[in-house]
């Protein structure tokens, strides 16, 4: 073991100056990585890079929306929602968990986005997870977004197995965004995207 880790030594010392960052760099990740502490926030900082790159497309075909009877909500009072409430405006449907860091590395884009669309567009963030738990995230990270606990698995185009998973529907009931993963929503693709639906 001993005569390993001088060897590793020896290359490490011949190595460039950049080589030598790199690899303290790598070493510090691994090693971040297997603290369980962090490691929640360097998977939202990875999510957060990868985001950058990631921009959401109108669909090329619009699909109708179908299993919408299938997605039942409650709200902080307890009272109870269904879709069909909410299509007198585009709806922008996020479902996402507090403990996901692709979520939490997109919330602050949907925060800015939710902040200048929020009186043109019905937002809907929607979680499994109890209505407390959401609520202490949310005011612990200056979040101000209307939060819904979901009761039951949505079917049909509401179907979800990715979080996050965002879709964008028009007032026509159709389903024009439909996206897995952390994404930038407060891009200009995106708000070109609502403000045609808003004005259709």
């Amino acid at each position: 073991m001993i005569k390993f880790l001088k060897r590793e030594f020896g290359k490490f010392k011949k190595k460039s100056l950049w080589g030598k960052i790199t690899d303290v760099l790598f070493i510090v990740l691994i090693i971040l990585l297997l603290i369980p502490g962090t490691r929640k926030e360097m998977m939202t900082y990875a999510s957060k890079i990868r985001m950058l790159v990631m921009s959401p497309d109108k669909k090329e075909q619009t699909e109708t929306l179908e299993g919408a009877k299938s997605l039942i909500f409650i709200d902080e009072q307890n009272d109870r929602h269904v879709l069909n409430e909410y299509y007198d405006k585009p709806v922008f449907i996020n479902f996402w968990a507090t403990w996901c860091p692709p979520c939490r590395a997109e919330m602050p884009s949907l925060q800015d986005l939710y902040d200048d669309y929020k009186d043109k567009v019905n937002f809907l963030f929607l979680s499994n997870e109890s209505m407390e738990k959401q609520l202490e995230y949310l005011t612990t990270k200056d979040y101000d977004l209307p939060n819904y606990q979901i009761k039951g698995q949505p079917t049909g185009s509401l179907k979800y197995s990715v979080l996050p998973t965002t879709m964008i529907l028009s007032k026509e009931k159709e389903v024009v965004v439909r996206k897995k993963g952390a994404v930038n929503w407060n891009s200009k693709k995106v708000r070109e995207i609502l403000d045609e639906l808003i004005e259709s």
